[in-house]
């Protein structure tokens, strides 16, 4: 099953990059998109793609993420708009494309239709499905949680008492970013200051408000309703309105985001994010966390050898200090088996449960061998 689904994503990514020059897109470097941009339901064609600060240029030079492995800490975002991180999201993501056009019931959603084709139209479908596919399964970006606006403009207590209530002003002025408006606060007691974050979001959905956005935060992301959720396996549907509902920079976008993968890890559930836009993420927030320890038991258990390389090189890129991606850099020609062995070696959590998955896995493999070989 992982063999095909590596196929098939690999041929849909040569026919388009190959072949298409209307909506060509350049693996080599780190894209990504914006939440409020993709929606997995949205019959929208249009995808704005975002060029990362992070990663490597198109002649493939190093980024340099040993030099500030504290800042990683404090921002992850650099770390994942390396190009390196995103070629390997992409592979390890998958494309299903069964789950991908899975029904889901909406508004508007059409009936199945059936047509009679050629093969060559069939192939032209099959091609469009693809591509549209890819759109759907664009990532999420990952940043650190934005720092708090508390910045007085003004104190002028002249005007203490001449209101009982804050006053907030926006500028609605077209064609300027949402980010970029310039919101304040006058005080009852005269400090004209910035509005803060909440402020902002409150005032932002009142004069733009945005489609599946509500003013406040709702009920389903409440800790108690938010466990019901994720108790029912309802994870790629939270973290669709997550999407939906935050800012990607939020502290209660990164809490939701981050609980649900917690239990999807806890609980290992890995499949019910594969093929969707959200796994990516899901994965790099065990690689930046040094928790890929199941994830990788999972894919030795799935015979999954490539998934499995990728999610240790993934964490070499990531960790590049660590004593696994120093071990296997003096190497002259590690194998895929010797690259996991290190790093369950020296880096594993769980240095048992990784070997034995190790082992288990070669036993496997020897037993098709001498299967075949008698045939």
């Amino acid at each position: 099953m992982a063999a095909s689904m590596k196929c098939a994503w690999a041929r849909c990514l040569s026919t388009i990059l190959l072949n298409s020059t209307k909506h060509r897109c350049q693996i080599s470097q780190p894209l990504y998109a914006s939440c409020s941009n993709i929606s997995g339901d949205s019959g929208n064609d249009e995808i704005i793609f975002r060029k990362g600060e992070g990663g490597t240029d198109q002649t493939g030079q190093e980024a340099g993420l040993a030099d500030d492995t504290k800042k990683h800490r404090r921002d992850p975002g650099k770390a994942f708009t390396d190009v390196r991180v995103q070629k390997i999201l992409l592979r390890l993501t998958g494309l299903d494309l069964d789950k991908v056009y899975e029904y889901r019931a909406a508004k508007g959603a059409g009936v199945a239709k059936v047509a009679l084709m050629s093969d060559q139209q069939l192939k032209k479908v099959y091609e469009s499905a693809s591509y549209k596919a890819l759109r759907k399964l664009q990532m999420p970006p990952v940043l650190g949680a934005r720092e708090p606006i508390d910045e007085v403009l003004s104190e002028d207590p002249e005007l203490e008492g001449l209101n009982t209530s804050k006053l907030v002003f926006i500028d609605i002025s077209q064609r300027v970013p949402l980010k970029k408006r310039t919101i304040v606060v006058r005080e009852p007691n005269g400090t004209l200051r910035k509005a803060s974050w909440e402020e902002r979001d409150v005032t932002l959905q009142k004069y733009f408000p945005q489609s599946g956005r509500k003013i406040g935060l709702p009920r389903m992301f409440q800790q108690d309703n938010l466990e019901c959720m994720l108790d029912d396996g309802k994870h790629e549907y939270i973290l669709n309105r997550a999407c939906s509902q935050f800012e990607i920079d939020d502290p209660e976008y990164i809490r939701v985001t981050q609980r649900t993968y917690e239990h999807i890890h806890s609980n290992g559930k890995f499949e019910d994010l594969r093929s969707t836009r959200h796994f990516g993420p899901m994965i790099f927030y065990f690689t930046y966390y040094k928790k890929i320890d199941k994830l990788l038991v999972a894919f030795l258990e799935e015979e999954s050898l490539e998934d499995s390389v990728d999610l240790v090189k993934l964490y070499h890129i990531v960790h590049p200090s660590c004593k696994s991606a120093e071990k296997v850099a003096s190497m002259p020609d590690p194998t895929p088996l010797e690259i996991i062995g290190a790093f369950a070696e020296m880096d594993a959590t769980q240095k048992s449960l990784v070997q034995q998955a190790i082992q288990t896995y070669e036993k496997e493999c020897d037993s098709t061998d001498s299967t075949q070989l008698r045939r």
